[in-house]
């Protein structure tokens, strides 16, 4: 018969060695010109138009506008063009995909990492079992009641029973009833009946019965690229900036907020800055890059192919779409109307076209001061889902968040929240954070269209930014000091303090990013760079 033993020999009991570990980071398009986009290379200034570029912020008085520029531009584009489905760079040969966390299955797992059927073992085929000297050993994962002691936990990255320790790797905690199925630690449940894998974990397994748990699991952060140096992004790129996100490839993106046209910049880690120019006369709020949730590893080896393949072009991770916002005050342009657009390089006449229009709405937060007014206009909260598709707040009323689908091309109310939306951001293949004026932050679930609660941070969001290795999430806040939660337990911690007003963006080389609101902070205040750990 089955037994069960309270330790294990760490990750390799499960009798399978992955030949390659491959970690397929996304790029935006290779920044080809247009005659909308502007390149310089390290020590090359691309500035705005000569009127705009030195002027001095305006005053209290004189919010973001343009008096000269009254004419909208022209030509249309198709914001819409169909995706493929693979994460990656555009120029990656490999054929083969990580896991997709969305899909991943009980199968998935047991085909490659299950032990085997010996002579004396019986069936021994679930993922937390093994053949072990003719005898069938189970692993403390997926048990209920679990087999440790009391003192101890069940550690479902090794599979071993351990004593908390401070600096220990552990990945331990209750289940969640999911339907037929229970998600452990590593999961969530989708709000139906199916486990998905959260950070630190890339996959799921399960054993038939449908208890799962996070597997692929990392203890240590992997870093696949550098961002650029500081002093390349405290160059000509960051002049008038007002919101920054980085790609999985490190590569940093912002937008200005700014008197006259804005301008949505890219800044490669050697330094080559290019910019396109917005439409009309519209600030720019935030700007948003479609990122992987957690660090994707192979899940079979790569094919042996007689022929090199042609990469498809991949279309998903690496997009970038900013807002368009709009005070009563600012003098914006009315039509086109202010909202959301997605960068389409290879648009030469409209660069940045419109996905969701929007109206004028605007807070008193989280941004304070007598410039504060056009920084607090709405649409906020950008982000997008993991079904590339994009969310934002406010964008017809204070409190509503809609989305827009860029495959069914396709505008929706998705929830309507109790006060205004300030920022968000994606945890999991289903799930939103989706923090309100005041602190509140509600977790938002895309495929049941439910908010559940998961904490108050006690002061107005600046911006929200996830960490795709530890999964926290990471808050700038109105009252200058940056905190992390996690997403599902709503546990909070303290983490540093910004030295001025601006908004936060977490890296993939494990960086957590400062910048300003530029037109509201003094020139001294820079962008400034805090390390994040880089253990779990």
């Amino acid at each position: 018969n089955p037994r069960t033993i309270p330790a294990m020999i760490g990750r390799d009991w499960r009798g399978v060695t992955l030949l390659a570990t491959l970690c397929v980071t996304a790029c935006g398009d290779d920044g080809g010109g247009t005659s909308n986009a502007t390149t310089s290379s390290p020590g090359t200034t691309t500035g705005a138009p000569d009127d705009d570029t030195t002027a001095a912020p305006p005053t209290a008085t004189d919010p973001p506008q343009d008096t000269t520029s009254t004419g909208s531009a022209t030509g249309t584009s198709d914001p819409t063009t169909a995706p493929t489905t693979g994460p990656g760079p555009s120029t990656d040969p490999v054929t083969t995909e990580p896991v997709d966390p969305s899909t991943t299955t009980s199968t998935d797992t047991t085909d490659t990492t299950t032990g085997t059927t010996g002579p004396s073992c019986g069936v021994c085929d679930q993922p937390n079992q093994q053949c072990i000297d003719d005898e069938c050993v189970t692993s403390c994962q997926g048990q209920d009641p679990g087999p440790c002691a009391p003192e101890q936990v069940c550690d479902v990255i090794s599979g071993e029973c351990k004593t908390p320790e401070p600096d220990a790797c552990i990945l331990a905690g209750p289940a969640e009833a999911c339907g037929t199925k229970s998600c452990g630690p590593g999961t969530v449940c989708d709000g139906a009946d199916t486990c998905l894998a959260i950070a630190p974990c890339a996959a799921v397994a399960c054993t038939d019965d449908g208890q799962c748990w996070g597997d692929q699991c990392l203890c240590n952060r992997e870093v696949s690229c550098a961002d650029p140096s500081l002093d390349l992004l405290n160059g000509s790129f960051s002049t008038e900036i007002g919101g920054i996100d980085f790609a999985d490839d490190c590569q940093a993106w912002m937008v200005t907020l700014r008197s006259g046209p804005d301008y949505v910049r890219r800044l490669t880690p050697d330094g080559v800055v290019t910019q396109w120019t917005g439409v009309a006369n519209l600030n720019m709020g935030e700007v948003k890059v479609l990122r992987e949730l957690t660090v994707p590893q192979l899940k079979a080896p790569l094919p042996i192919v007689n022929e090199p393949t042609e990469p498809d072009k991949i279309e998903g991770y690496g997009e970038v779409a900013i807002t368009y916002t709009c005070c009563a005050q600012c003098g914006c342009q009315v039509n086109p109307p202010q909202g959301v657009a997605r960068l389409v390089e290879e648009n030469m006449m409209t660069p940045l076209p419109l996905v969701i229009v929007a109206m004028v709405t605007q807070g008193t937060g989280p941004f304070t001061g007598g410039n504060a007014t056009a920084a607090n206009a709405g649409p906020q909260g950008l982000t997008w889902g993991a079904d590339r598709v994009l969310y934002v707040g406010n964008s017809t009323a204070n409190g509503v968040f809609n989305s827009a689908d860029l495959e069914a091309m396709t505008q929706a109310d998705e929830f309507m929240f109790m006060s205004r939306v300030t920022a968000s951001a994606p945890v999991s293949p289903v799930h939103l954070v989706v923090g309100l004026d005041g602190g509140d932050v509600y977790r938002f679930n895309v495929v049941t269209k439910q908010a559940d609660f998961v904490v108050d941070l006690g002061a107005n969001i600046t911006s929200f930014s996830h960490d795709k290795f530890t999964g926290l999430v990471y808050a700038g806040l109105s009252t200058l000091e940056i905190v992390n939660f996690h997403p599902f337990s709503g546990e909070v911690a303290a983490f540093d303090t910004m030295p001025a007003q601006g908004r936060v963006a977490v890296s993939p080389s494990g960086t957590l990013y400062y910048t300003p609101v530029r037109y509201l902070v003094a020139p001294a205040i820079k962008i400034t760079a805090y390390d994040l750990p880089d253990t779990f």
